[in-house]
């Protein structure tokens, strides 16, 4: 064992003392920030002006809609028939220790039809990149940030196509991918120009599913963020963002504690989210809202375009589905479970991977390289 933790272990301590500290300051402001929420309930005008002035806009804060803040609706009942359509990814990052440099995004798709006794239906998108202009894009090695990118809109075109294959049988219809639906392409380590050409792809396949009649919702587990509380902070009198909430009586606190007053399978009202993406989303009339919702274990965000929030019906298909689908799961989408399991990609399905590469090389008479020196010695080093 080379990690020593009898040399960390006075830290163990320290930081068990930290959190402890910390607990105890956000329990004494949550009741603070819940009473703020319930005080500006009905100010949802006010406070709108409030996250689009400068301040808003530098703390990144929710803006309400028209629901009352505090508002804990109850999950809708699923409709008797619905297709629910489920994506969610994995990847090889780029290894220039390795012996070619390459990438891989592997996405895996899954079917539940509900109320039909049909069987679920599973496949995978796996795709290998290694063209010049995929991992040298203008000029500079493929990022991790990249990749990810590539994952996230491969993981919403899958939705599409499913959605758009399948038949038509008269029910409704729900797609549901992992983790959130505002993807972040500024300020990463991605080419200006393959931004906005990602940008365009994602948008894309959103305007698909919107033309297809299929609301989409990104399920956020264990969110971190604190929109709505930056919001409650800066719609108090004399409130500015330039002290920022680190250093306010609300630090630390997050928007997924101030929900935890919802019942199990209740939503929280519905906010948009507030960033210089979200703008951009805007303009095509997919700006992303979210709501909070109590999954029966936690308290996750689901994320919605701002097309599923124009029609109640869809918005109550997402809640209905996504609260469907935790009951039946233990706190966490039965279909996104799934879906990870087809795409995961095992360390022994990338050794078979590498071993057919190194076949193919051969068969193609390419002198295999050597691996770099650094990569060689951590094999020899990690043998065990």
């Amino acid at each position: 064992m080379t990690l020593e933790l009898a040399k960390i272990g006075h830290q163990i301590v320290e930081m068990s003392k930290t959190l402890a500290a910390r607990a105890s300051v956000q329990q004494r402001t949550l009741p603070d920030a819940r009473a703020l929420l319930q005080r500006f309930s009905e100010e949802q005008a006010r406070l709108r002006q409030v996250a689009q002035n400068k301040d808003g806009r530098l703390l990144g804060c929710a803006s309400p809609g028209d629901e009352r803040l505090d508002v804990a609706l109850p999950a809708p009942a699923m409709p008797d028939r619905i297709d629910i359509f489920a994506a969610d990814g994995s990847q090889i990052y780029p290894d220039r220790h390795g012996l070619a440099f390459y990438f891989l995004v592997n996405v895996g798709g899954f079917v539940f039809r509900h109320g039909s006794g049909e069987a679920p239906e599973a496949t995978t998108w796996p795709r290998l990149f290694y063209a010049e202009q995929d991992i040298y894009p203008e000029g500079e090695p493929a990022s991790a940030d990249l990749v990810d990118a590539l994952r996230g809109v491969a993981e919403l075109r899958a939705l599409a196509d499913m959605a758009l294959a399948a038949p038509g049988t008269g029910a409704a219809r729900v797609a549901l991918s992992d983790g959130p639906l505002l993807i972040w392409l500024g300020r990463t380590a991605i080419p200006r120009k393959a931004q906005g050409e990602l940008l365009d792809q994602y948008l894309g396949h959103l305007g698909r599913l919107r033309q297809e009649g299929t609301p989409v919702g990104g399920f956020v587990s264990r969110p971190h963020g604190a929109e709505v509380i930056a919001l409650l902070y800066l719609g108090q009198p004399g409130a500015r963002a330039a002290k920022g909430l680190h250093e306010t009586r609300f630090r630390g606190l997050t928007d997924r504690a101030l929900f935890g007053f919802l019942k199990p399978g209740e939503r929280s009202a519905l906010f948009l989210r507030g960033s210089e993406t979200n703008d951009e989303f805007g303009r095509e009339g997919h700006a992303i809202w979210f709501f909070f919702l109590n999954t029966g274990s936690d308290v996750a965000r689901v994320e919605v375009p701002e097309w599923v929030t124009l029609r109640s019906e869809w918005i109550d298909l997402v809640h209905a589905v996504a609260h469907d689908q935790c009951r039946l799961n233990k706190g966490y989408p039965y279909v996104l479970t799934r879906a990870d399991e087809l795409a995961v990609v095992q360390s022994s399905e990338r050794e078979i991977l590498e071993r057919m590469l190194v076949r193919e090389m051969i068969r193609q008479g390419l002198e295999l390289p050597d691996l770099s020196r650094k990569a060689a010695q951590k094999r020899v080093a990690r043998w065990r």
